[in-house]
């Protein structure tokens, strides 16, 4: 799948191997289904393997092709608020990893997003570090092997996640700086932050969003036009913003609010869920639970339709196809309990899944990526975690035979008008009362 100026690449530039990410536009999500789809049974996700002996505090992974020999390779950013070595890890095609540092520094690593930032066809890295550390912008030399060639932004922003996207159509990915701030509620707050790429993989200037605190922001194009517009989740107890690009990478409009007055936003991601052509948003608040905002195609969203009950906080969203039916499902990381896969069963706007826990429910899931990491033609999830070890959980056939059998619920919405609907609970996992800051 080749990159186009207009797709957003949040984590992942270049897409060949098939990787989706947290905030990832699949190609998907830019078409209607023609025909309908026949969901296929779900997956299971069993088999793991952890990548180091002992969790700390890691943040994001990525995936991509680092060193063009076909397969996926991984890159874990490590810290948060205190300093930690990143980690490249080589895949060898087959699921296994050769690991070594990104450098001999350690940093507050929230989120290393790969994109080829200065057109040479490597995919390059830049590390969103939280104050005091710079945020830096590394170049791939080809063989996978990286080298700090820059900064952006100020050391002094609390920043989170960013993300990566074309925003002015040159064909070279710009940045959307993720910025948290507290004393949300009395108008206090700091910006998010757009930096614009020069053509060479550098990026000397940064204008601020109109935002006051954000984890992560969702970059995709949410109204159709072509341009990538941004989705702004709020961190702190505010209202989420969507910003309407003009096509030049500037968002002089005024944003739009969506969702509910109150946020606590630690996860989103955009994809055409329901199949209608229309970008639509999955949203993971740490308070009330998992929602989807379906798109109207108008520049607007109805009202969030919940996923199940918020017995555990969602930290970390992707979306991609786990089960090769064409359908997008949504897997979530959870906070101190086992995350949870939403197998979508094809019903448009009636949202119905089968739904199943995955990972072992032990620290706090801050990222996850997927892709094929194997080499077998299923993805696989990667997942970053805080007080746990990393792990790669690879994707297999469900269990179907006595007590092996894997467990799955059925959650549907049933549509009672535009902005309405009404939900089924789901079994899920409850976990422990300590809380991680982020």
């Amino acid at each position: 799948m080749p990159v186009t100026s207009r797709l957003a690449l949040p984590i992942l530039a270049l897409a060949t191997l098939g990787a989706t990410l947290c905030c990832a536009m699949p190609l998907s999500a830019q078409v209607a289904r023609k025909t309908p789809v026949v969901p296929a049974a779900p997956r299971a996700f069993d088999r793991v393997l952890l990548l180091e002996a002992e969790g700390a505090t890691s943040a994001g992974v990525s995936l991509g092709d680092l060193d063009h020999d076909g397969d996926l390779d991984l890159v874990l950013a490590k810290g948060r608020h205190w300093p930690l070595q990143d980690f490249v890890l080589r895949n060898d095609g087959k699921g296994h990893f050769t690991t070594e540092p990104l450098r001999d520094t350690p940093d507050r690593t929230y989120s290393a997003a790969l994109a080829d930032l200065d057109g040479d066809g490597d995919l390059d890295l830049v590390s969103s570090n939280d104050r005091p550390d710079q945020k830096l912008v590394y170049l791939n030399d080809g063989t996978g092997h990286f080298r700090v060639a820059g900064t952006f932004g100020d050391s002094a922003w609390s920043t989170r996640y960013v993300t990566v996207a074309d925003l002015n159509g040159d064909a070279r990915p710009d940045l959307i700086v993720a910025n948290r701030s507290g004393g949300i509620g009395t108008g206090a707050g700091k910006p998010s932050f757009v930096c614009m790429n020069d053509g060479h993989g550098a990026f000397p200037s940064c204008a601020p969003l109109a935002t006051q605190s954000a984890t992560i922001i969702v970059a995709a194009d949410l109204d159709g036009d072509g341009f990538i517009d941004l989705f702004v989740p709020h961190r702190d107890g505010g209202r989420s913003l969507v910003f309407w690009n003009d096509g030049t990478g500037t968002f002089k409009a005024p944003p739009v609010a969506v969702g509910p007055a109150q946020s606590t936003v630690r996860a989103a991601a955009a994809a055409d869920i329901d199949g209608d052509g229309i970008m639509d948003l999955a949203v993971g608040d740490a308070k009330t639970g998992l929602f989807v905002y379906l798109g109207t195609g108008a520049r607007t969203f109805d009202e969030p339709v919940a996923l199940g009950t918020a017995t555990s906080a969602p930290f970390a969203i992707a979306l991609a196809d786990l089960n090769r039916d064409g359908l997008l499902d949504i897997v979530v990381g959870n906070e101190l309990a086992p995350g949870l896969i939403l197998f979508n069963q094809g019903q448009g706007k009636q949202l119905q899944f089968l739904t199943a826990a995955w990972n072992d429910g032990l620290g706090s899931v801050y990222a996850v990526a997927v892709g094929d990491l194997d080499g077998d033609g299923w993805p696989d999830i990667a997942a970053a975690r805080s007080d746990a070890p990393n792990g790669v959980w690879f994707n297999g056939p469900a269990r179907r035979q006595g007590r092996r059998t894997t467990a799955l619920h059925l959650i549907s919405t049933r549509a009672a008008g535009r902005g309405s609907a009404e939900t089924a609970s789901v079994a899920r996992a409850g976990g422990a009362t300590r809380k991680n800051s982020m």
